[in-house]
């Protein structure tokens, strides 16, 4: 990682690096310890004021392992076990895996190793701790070790990334907590260009109410009269349900809390990131990012052209779990031998494999969906 703040760069990197950090500084003064990770974990012995006024932080760093090689297994492991509740785990790597065995290892070889070592290193942990990793880019200028050996000049943009760990409490609250909400804005750190989340906590079913009176709302219909009886102000079910008159249609507006879900906003909003089964014909019109009194953070407009009545049916919405995320496909890279190549600056070594092995530890039933939710109708 040195040449990411090597003398010359843009300094994205380092950038990045302190505006994390201090935020965590803020939250709890003198809490931050500082490791140097490569074929080990070793204490960087400096505190993080003595980080800030290093201009060049990578000479604190010098003598520390061997920085051609780095065991991501073993680094893993160690984060993931010392981690306590309260705690988060940072660190910032370009997320090749390089051990001394590698050099003289085929690149498919090591591409189905590094998947392997994932799965298992994460698998114990998953249950209870959680991992958010951002890609971000920055200027990197000096000497490149590819996976098949043998250093290279380069000078240009390239991928790093910063992986999050923490428990699931812990998680939880960094990433809603409103006393977090200065540190968790990772979109701001410089050179920010995606993310993506790894856990397996399992209170993902998300609120959802119906909205009643929405000025979207086509046609008619009313709560259940046994939720009427129950008081609820939750509305799961309809009754005396009938077509607009001018359309002949149905709109139904649906308020569902996504905020438990670190999704791109992008996704969230999508129609097409849901599946929808109804006998009916439902459909997703559109979804809009909207905050409603009774805890919403998104409008669903479902509507169908011809709604048939009679007797109870369902309709059931499905938010799809995909994984790779296009950002990790793309930037993934199965040969990086050639700093000339067009697309070097965009690309990591084994970037997919290392995240589908964490993938893999983390939904081990290859589960397709994040949650289900469902409506009744009954007249």
């Amino acid at each position: 990682m040195f040449p990411y703040d090597a003398a010359g760069s843009t300094g994205e990197f380092d950038e990045a690096l302190q505006k994390l950090l201090t935020e965590f500084e803020t939250q709890k003064s003198g809490s931050t310890e500082l490791f140097v990770v490569n074929d080990n974990v070793y204490p960087m012995g400096v505190s993080f004021q003595q980080l800030v006024e290093q201009p060049n932080i990578f000479t604190l760093t010098k003598g520390k392992g061997d920085s051609k090689h780095t065991d991501f297994s073993l680094i893993f492991k160690t984060i993931l076990s010392d981690l306590k509740e309260g705690e988060v785990g940072v660190l910032f790597s370009d997320l090749i895996y390089s051990t001394e065995s590698t050099t003289a290892q085929s690149a498919t070889k090591i591409l189905a190793d590094v998947e392997t070592l994932m799965q298992t290193t994460f698998a114990p942990q998953t249950k209870g701790k959680s991992l958010l990793l951002l890609k971000l880019n920055g200027q990197f200028k000096g000497t490149y070790y590819p996976h098949n050996g043998g250093g290279k000049p380069y000078s240009g943009s390239r991928p790093y990334y910063i992986a999050l760990m923490a428990t699931n409490a812990t998680m939880k609250a960094l990433l809603a907590d409103p006393k977090f909400e200065s540190l968790s804005r990772f979109s701001e750190l410089p050179g920010f260009d995606s993310f993506h989340y790894f856990t397996s906590a399992t209170d993902n079913l998300p609120f959802y109410t119906v909205l009643l009176k929405d000025a979207e709302q086509a046609g008619q219909f009313e709560q259940s009269r046994q939720e009427r009886k129950e008081r609820s102000n939750i509305v799961h079910t309809l009754e005396n349900i009938k077509a607009d008159r001018k359309t002949r249609g149905l709109t139904i507006a649906l308020g569902v809390d996504l905020g438990g879900f670190y999704l791109p906003e992008s996704y969230k909003a999508d129609p097409k990131s849901y599946e929808i089964e109804s006998d009916e014909g439902f459909k997703i019109q559109k979804i809009v990012a909207e905050k409603g009194p009774e805890g919403y953070t998104h409008k669903f407009l479902l509507t169908t052209p011809e709604p048939q009545g009679g007797g109870k049916r369902e309709i059931n919405i499905r938010l799809k779990r995909k994984f790779p995320p296009r950002w990790i496909t793309q930037t993934h890279t199965q040969d990086d031998s050639n700093p000339n190549a067009d697309a070097f600056a965009e690309t990591t070594f084994g970037l997919l494999n290392f995240t589908r092995g964490i993938e893999k530890a983390y939904n081990p039933q290859n589960a397709d969906t994040y949650f289900t939710i469902s409506l009744t109708l009954n007249n």
